[in-house]
């Protein structure tokens, strides 16, 4: 049977733990829209939990003490429109600041009162924002929902810190969504949507070519494509990585993958975005807390930019740093390949 790498994302309701990579089962050709992200709703996003000064099962109240505040939930009108402003903006700071978070900065209880006004829009099994450990972990996480018809933004924030209250790590993930239902308007299954250009427009800040130009150009550009050969789209995208260790930001972008005359290509125009964010200012921090996340297995499957692709770093960052509708093109020959119904 023909299999991809995904990854198990463990729901932080019913375990924490660290998990191993996994295989996914593809075939037939499919449209971008039905692209299997490496997150999915209700699951922590890294893989491997980067832990707290706690050690594992410990139940210790941080040591900051003061009684939470009680904060109001919005309604969901409002919460959605926060949500929105939010994406337009990062909540007015920069990266790696998220919606007024700022790791190595901002404590736990910062960052639940900032969050749980939008708690209207996110689920109860993705949503936790008590100041007590949750299986020994420290943590808050949250998944906000923007929903028109049968079109969802998806939005995911979760954040660790240590037994002092202060926050070291934020994951950050959004996607647009279709949602399908049965003929008596059932829900049945959701799958990512690429073709939506409000989305892009909603969470431009995030894009590629908006934190080129913010940030500079990255320390490094790491490049992954997989999928099946000899199918124009396949279930499978094409994966670009930016590292800026300094700024303690790594962001990646997943895009539908088109097979073509022996070249892979995905478009950085149409992505889902996902993000670790660390405290700035140390790189040999940054590079042991990522291989703890989620990068720390999937990056095993991805290539250096000039390996990947015949641009230079330069010529990436020259142009991909503004709006463009190109793309990334690399050679199927470099990458593993997979035919249908091979073992």
């Amino acid at each position: 049977m023909n299999k991809r790498k995904i990854f198990i994302y463990i729901s932080i309701f019913i375990f924490i733990t660290i998990s191993a990579g996994c295989k996914h089962s593809i075939g037939n050709t499919v449209t971008p829209s039905q692209i299997i992200p490496k997150s999915t709703e209700g699951f922590i996003n890294p893989t491997k939990i980067i832990q707290p000064s706690s050690t594992p099962g410990s139940t210790n109240i941080p040591t900051i003490t003061s009684n939470p505040t009680s904060v109001p939930t919005l309604p969901v009108v409002d919460a959605h429109e926060r949500l929105l402003d939010l994406l337009a903006n990062n909540g007015g700071c920069r990266l790696p600041c998220l919606w007024g978070i700022t790791p190595g900065k901002s404590n736990y209880q910062e960052a639940r009162d900032f969050l749980i006004p939008l708690s209207s829009i996110s689920t109860a099994e993705t949503t936790y924002l008590d100041p007590s450990p949750l299986n020994g972990i420290l943590l808050g996480t949250i998944s906000p929902l923007y929903i028109e018809g049968d079109q969802r933004l998806n939005s995911w924030l979760s954040y660790l810190y240590d037994d002092n209250g202060v926050v070291n790590n934020i994951g950050f993930r959004v996607l647009e969504e279709q949602v399908i239902t049965d003929s008596n308007g059932n829900w049945i299954s959701r799958q990512p949507n690429f073709d939506n250009p409000a989305f892009m427009k909603r969470v431009e800040y995030y894009s590629l070519s908006h934190v080129l130009s913010d940030l500079g150009m990255p320390t490094s550009v790491m490049i992954e494509a997989s999928g099946l050969t000899g199918y124009p789209v396949v279930a499978a995208g094409i994966d670009i990585a930016l590292l800026y260790p300094d700024q303690g930001i790594w962001v990646n972008y997943t895009m539908p993958m088109y097979n073509q005359n022996g070249i892979k290509k995905g478009c950085p125009g149409d992505s889902y975005i996902e993000m670790d964010l660390f405290p700035p200012g140390d790189p040999s921090a940054f590079y042991s807390l990522l291989d703890k996340s989620n990068w720390g297995i999937i990056k095993k499957g991805y290539k250096p930019l000039e390996e990947a692709t015949s641009m230079s770093m330069e010529e990436f960052y020259q142009i991909f740093r503004n709006p463009t509708d190109k793309c990334i093109d690399t050679p199927e020959k470099i990458w593993p390949t997979q035919e249908p119904g091979g073992g």
